[in-house]
């Protein structure tokens, strides 16, 4: 028995070091043509479809609501239709994506019954210019999680000449929390 310990220490130092270098298989997750999924942050909420042509390329539909207005009854809402490229990695767990596109904005503006001014509420409408970038991680073959960051071209409202008017831009910058299904 004492002539095979250095055996035995040698076999299992060689198969802990063997272990050790094997590769690890990798995950094989399953192709997906589309994606529904919702959007968050602490002033947005928001749902999202997705549908993928080709390997890298895919379209996504974004429509949100902020709730960061100043007045009551006053909303603002948007949507984003977004060309987005999935930029390939070795590892399938993560999908980096970029994507452009255009972008539509409604605010509807409220002064209150109080107000002297003959105009006291509407709705501003602006279609302009996006994108946006995120970092998703599937944890399964039918759902992903994610971080995502919308860009938009956005305004500044303001109430000139009796109606609320853009009265200058601002970038846009929309961090939040994305779950999809996959289908």
């Amino acid at each position: 028995m004492l002539k095979l310990l250095p055996f035995l220490l040698c076999s299992l130092a060689v198969s802990r070091l063997a272990a050790q270098q094997a590769p690890v298989k990798s995950a094989d997750y399953r192709k997906y043509t589309a994606a529904l999924g919702i959007l968050g942050n602490p002033k947005v909420l928001g749902v999202q479809a997705e549908g993928r042509f080709g390997t890298h390329f895919g379209g996504r539909l974004v429509a949100t609501q902020v709730f960061d207005s100043h007045r009551q009854n006053e909303f603002s809402a948007g949507g984003l239709g977004l060309l987005t490229y999935y930029i390939p990695l070795k590892n399938p767990r993560l999908e980096p994506v970029v994507g452009i596109g255009g972008v539509y904005s409604l605010y509807h503006w409220d002064l209150g019954p109080n107000s002297n001014n003959s105009n006291t509420k509407g709705n501003l409408t602006d279609f302009n210019v996006g994108g946006g970038m995120g970092l998703n991680l599937r944890f399964s073959n039918d759902f992903r999680a994610g971080i995502n960051v919308l860009l938009a071209n956005g305004f500044v409202a303001d109430y000139q000449a009796g109606d609320m008017r853009v009265a200058s831009r601002k970038l846009l910058v929309m961090p939040a929390l994305t779950f999809d299904i996959l289908l």
